[in-house]
């Protein structure tokens, strides 16, 4: 969808984006932050110079370049100091309408992987937004703002006071500091960032986002983590492998079998544990001699502070905690005892990365999850850039997928991104003696809702969900609805239960053809409900497949109005719906989903009752 065609006035030193008859970005200021947390500037009024615009806030001069193209605006932000600054965050503040009235929701993003995305109401004002935002009334028409790139810094939006603000600033970490110390003369850029309006805020999101995304082939397969944690063993890895191969899911294409957290002898320390024979590559022989490919996980920027690298690499290797003098201690990951933090701006630890990852490569690894990613962000995100860049380079052209990490900041550098929280908690039952996966509360909810409100980021990469969990204490329901959303994510799709104890039942959602035929296609959007206390219940792949989902019960109707000639199909049940009446009402049970397919002339109409 094109956005609408705009226009840039500039009346009295006052600067505007005009989309006639849809929406407005008024009263467009240049707005500064300096060291220290002092009160923001704003620049007082905007002179044509030149082919830009230029405006003094503090003692900066701001030159904003505008681009029309394709119908939206490229804005670049470039810097002169007048006199020397410490600038902690510097962006622009506009004032939104749409159709001459404030906007009525907020669709937010969070910073990494695992952090919460959303629509809550403008009026909320408490959700900063990473990377991408956007302004919505009710009618699903808005205003979108992005950042174009991450090479350097990062950019959050903040709503607040009917006013949207982009800074560019730090990634988040403990130890970060301004983004740009300038002596007088200096001169500084921006991220670039892109605006629009569009009468439909998801379509127009996606058509904000640059293209990067390269045609791969979706992965499909097991993974060991949600059941078996940090305790799988090489004969659990092969044990699943096998009902991959020969058992229930032959001939199904799950292909992949990725080795998770547990193998390795620690963090830092990327070679195998005596559970996996010491020896890496005839583990990965072993699943490549069975037509499968194998993968495998790391962290690769944290080290544990009892690995051996912890005490021979040079002290310069770490990011270093400036309040205290030493290395500093991830106070995120903080499960298996003091993690320390390479630096990867130092080209030492780059020729480290290369060469962990290329001695997996050699042991014949072709798919590569590295997660963790976040600290890497510590030491700036030119820092982490390098450091994947090290590891792209190592691995060829295996697929990497990022997990808990920046989000756009590593667009062109992996195939896949985990864009939700985990889908469960690996535990160790003592009663049982062996692992098992448990939920707490609203996992399924909150994978579903980072799925929806990041769905039109599959122009960066392939969007990972996460897991098609079946077991554990899920019920029945909530499995079927963790399977359709991976389904419908467009990107991976892993299985993580023990295969060869799953009842039959659980087994079946694994293996539906017609489901699995909808893995790795365009992502699902959302239907635009704003007002649903939980989340949208009808999402959309194209005008073909609907899903439906009732997040919590009680029992609801889903009512589709269809035309006789159409052709109706439920997937999860595998038969076909009569379309004889104009209205066709389907029961869905509480934590329910339906799956359908639909062949008629025109996009239908469905809504829960």
């Amino acid at each position: 969808m094109p956005t609408a065609p705009v226009r840039v006035t500039l009346r009295g030193g006052r600067l505007s984006f005009e989309w006639p008859d849809l929406a407005t970005a008024s009263d467009v200021v240049a707005i500064l932050q300096t060291a220290g947390g002092g009160a923001l500037l704003r620049s007082e009024g905007w002179a044509h110079r030149e082919g830009a615009y230029e405006t003094i806030v503090g003692p900066l001069r701001v030159r904003l370049t505008i681009r029309p193209k394709a119908a939206r605006l490229e804005l670049r932000i470039e810097v002169l100091a007048k006199a020397a600054a410490t600038v902690d965050r510097i962006g622009l503040a506009l004032r939104p309408t749409i159709e001459q009235e404030a906007p009525g929701w907020w669709i937010y993003d969070g910073y990494q992987s695992w952090d919460p995305a959303d629509v809550v109401p403008a009026s909320t004002q408490s959700h900063g937004s990473w990377w991408t935002c956007a302004l919505a009334d009710r009618l699903g028409r808005g205003i979108a703002m992005a950042a174009r790139t991450a090479n350097r810094v990062a950019t959050r939006f903040d709503f607040k006071g009917e006013e949207l603000r982009a800074f560019a600033c730090s990634p988040v970490s403990p130890v970060s500091g301004p983004i740009w110390r300038a002596a007088k003369g200096d001169r500084w850029r921006a991220e670039d960032l892109v605006i629009g309006a569009g009468e439909h805020v998801w379509s127009l999101l996606r058509h904000l986002m640059d293209r990067h995304a390269r045609p791969v082939e979706v992965p499909v397969g097991w993974l060991s983590w949600y059941h078996f944690g940090t305790w799988v063993s090489q004969e659990d890895v092969d044990a699943n492998a096998q009902v991959l191969r020969d058992g229930p899911l032959k001939g199904l294409g799950y292909r992949l079998v990725q080795i998770d957290d547990g193998w390795q002898q620690n963090y830092g320390e990327w070679t195998a544990n005596n559970k996996f024979g010491r020896d890496m590559a005839k583990v990965a022989a072993s699943i490549t001699a069975n037509g499968q490919v194998p993968g495998v996980w790391t962290a690769p920027f944290l080290v544990s502070a009892s690995a051996d690298l912890a005490d021979t690499a040079p002290p310069d290797w770490f990011v270093i905690d400036p309040a205290s003098g030493d290395r500093l201690i991830d106070p995120i990951h903080v499960s298996f005892g003091p993690m320390y933090v390479l630096d990867a701006s130092k080209i030492a630890v780059q020729r480290h990365l290369t060469r962990v990852f290329e001695r997996l490569y050699e042991d014949g690894f072709r798919y590569f999850k590295i997660d963790f990613l976040y600290a890497g962000g510590y030491a700036g995100l030119p820092a982490l850039r390098k450091g994947v860049r090290a590891i792209r380079k190592a691995v060829r052209d295996s697929y990497v997928l990022g997990c808990g990490a920046p989000l756009l900041p590593l667009v062109g550098f992996v195939e896949g991104m985990r864009i939700g929280q985990d889908t469960a908690t690996p535990l160790y039952d003592f009663e049982t003696m062996a692992p098992l996966a448990r939920i707490f509360g609203d996992e399924v909810i909150w994978i579903a809702r980072n799925v929806a409100c990041r769905h039109f980021q599959d122009r960066w990469y392939q969007l990972d969900a996460d897991v098609a969990l079946v077991g554990g204490n899920l019920e029945e329901g909530q499995a079927r609805q963790l399977v359709t959303i991976a389904a419908l994510s467009g990107g991976p799709f892993f299985a993580s239960d023990d295969l060869l104890r799953l009842p039959t039942e659980r087994l079946d959602l694994l293996r539906n053809p017609e489901v699995l035929e909808l893995v790795g296609g365009a992502p699902a959007a959302p239907d635009w409900e704003p007002e649903n206390d939980v989340l949208a219940s009808v999402w959309r792949r194209g005008t073909e497949v609907i899903a439906a989902f009732n997040w919590n019960g009680p029992a609801r109707r889903l009512v589709l109005e269809v035309e006789s000639e159409g052709h109706l199909r439920d997937l999860w049940a595998r038969h076909d719906i009569p379309t004889t009446t104009h209205l066709v009402e389907l029961e869905l049970p509480a934590q329910g989903v339906r799956l359908l397919r639909w062949q008629g002339s025109r996009r239908l109409r469905a809504w829960l009752e």
